[in-house]
């Protein structure tokens, strides 16, 4: 019988009123990229979320509907275009606003154009955590909507309430099939990412020359760019073009945002992202900031140092670099590292067999005993903290998803785990599972609704 479509629920709103924000907090990951700058999703992003029954939905962020002049305001014409294919397939709409702005002339302008789809529309009023937020919420009403939550996106107050709104419109047939799996045959999408000049074009023609591969153009979601496929072992590759991330003497404020989302975008689009660091300058800030789109996005990563042989090197050096790189990029605490020169191939040959090895557990679903064997086994060698002095109490796990691997951790208490004991049981997972260079998410679920951290 043919899978029954997923219901499309999409996120909409004038810039900055935090729709990244609710995405990542409905996502259960932190995808977006998040900014004070109005005008930084500027594309649509999606991601198949999922309720706490294991319903899933697919969801959509918009980049926000702009009004008048803004950073953005030259790409407004587009954005709006991408905001109405969206709405229009949309089985519901969340329109997002400032609780704590109030009601702005560009909120009634919104209004205005989802008017004729009100009847499939749940007005947002985000921020409530704000300063006499909760006063201005009934302000709102004005804008005609029949149906009206409060929340706070970033705290996550009424996304309980939120997600049983959605979850009406969501059939049980939405819940995936217990045999599903990934398919191992796709190819394995990689980006290569890093600074201006690290040396990811090297690397790119040396993979592709070592591999002696018939390279072929594939159209891809990056306007303008061309990814590469590559077959190597009888395993197929697509190397996504990050030809977009700024090169010197594109410097301009606009550049740099645009270097960002393309950089966002080709991240977006892979499973692993090899991440470039150039030995001859050390880590950088900007490397640090590379780096993080990466693990912002929930991908597996693997590290490079690349032109490790401009200079003589001792297996001390080494050691002093890797330990430099592991203090300035704890976040990616997970990646494995190699020390590689894109330029003369050296130790180039490592590369594919790291990626296939990550790339396995990214993709890997794992028995749900198997799953609780190890969260009690955690659990057992140590006990989380009390919140507020009540006790916390796991009572099992299982697989969400994968790429990354997702795990539900069923508690007496949806508070978020201390980072420290959260850290820990990350750890335990990856161990006892292999997954080395794979980010790992913990959801926190109690009798309803979900939070994240």
């Amino acid at each position: 019988m043919p899978k029954q479509a997923l219901k499309e629920v999409v996120i909409v709103g004038r810039p900055n009123v935090g729709k990244s924000t609710l995405f990542n907090r409905l996502a259960g990951k932190r995808r977006a990229l998040i900014h004070d700058l109005p005008g930084m999703t500027r594309d649509r992003l999606t991601e198949i979320a999922t309720l706490d029954d294991g319903r899933r939905y697919r969801l959509t962020d918009t980049g926000g509907l702009e009004y008048g002049d803004s950073p953005m305001s030259a790409y407004a014409t587009e954005i709006r275009a991408q905001a109405q294919q969206a709405l229009d397939a949309a089985d519901l709409i969340l329109f997002v606003v400032d609780g704590a702005a109030g009601l702005l002339a560009e909120d009634r302008d919104i209004a205005q154009e989802l008017r004729p789809s009100a009847s499939r529309t749940i007005l947002v009023v985000n921020k409530i955590d704000r300063h006499d937020a909760e006063e201005t919420v009934p302000e709102f009403y004005e804008l005609g909507f029949e149906r009206l939550l409060a929340v706070s996106s970033e705290h996550g107050e009424g996304i309980n309430e939120l997600m049983d709104a959605i979850g009406e419109i969501v059939p049980p047939e939405a819940a995936p099939e217990e045999e599903e799996e990934e398919d191992e045959s796709a190819p394995i999408r990689v980006a290569i990412i890093g600074r201006p000049n690290v040396g990811k074009s090297s690397l790119l023609n040396r993979l592709l020359n070592e591999e002696r591969a018939v390279v072929s153009p594939i159209s891809g979601t990056t306007r303008d760019a061309i990814d590469s496929e590559i077959m190597r072992h009888d395993r197929r590759y697509v190397i996504i073009d990050t030809a977009g991330i700024r090169r010197k003497g594109k410097t301009t404020d606009e550049a740099e945002k645009l270097s960002v989302i393309s950089a966002r975008k080709a991240i977006e689009r892979c499973e692993i992202a090899l991440v470039m660091i150039d030995a001859t300058e050390g880590i950088t800030a900007q490397d640090a900031t590379v780096a993080g789109y990466a693990e912002d996005a929930g991908k597996a990563a693997l590290m490079l140092v690349n032109k490790w042989d401009a200079d003589q090197h001792t297996p001390e050096d080494a050691k002093k670099f890797e330990d430099d790189v592991r203090f300035k990029l704890k976040f990616l605490a997970y990646a494995p590292l190699e020390f590689i020169s894109a330029k003369t191939g050296r130790r180039v040959e490592k590369i594919f067999p790291r990626i296939d090895a990550i790339v396995a557990g990214y993709r890997g679903r794992f028995r749900t005993s198997e799953v609780n064997e190890i969260l009690a086994r955690a659990v057992a060698q140590h006990q989380p903290a009390s919140v507020r002095g009540r006790p916390r109490r796991f009572y099992y796990a299982t697989q969400l998803k994968s790429a990354p691997p997702t795990f539900a951790l069923f508690s007496n208490m949806d508070a978020p785990l201390h980072f420290s004991y959260r850290r820990y049981l990350e750890n335990q997972f990856r161990d006892a599972l292999g997954l080395v260079g794979c980010p790992i998410h913990l959801v926190i679920r109690a009798r309803k609704g979900m939070k994240r951290r």
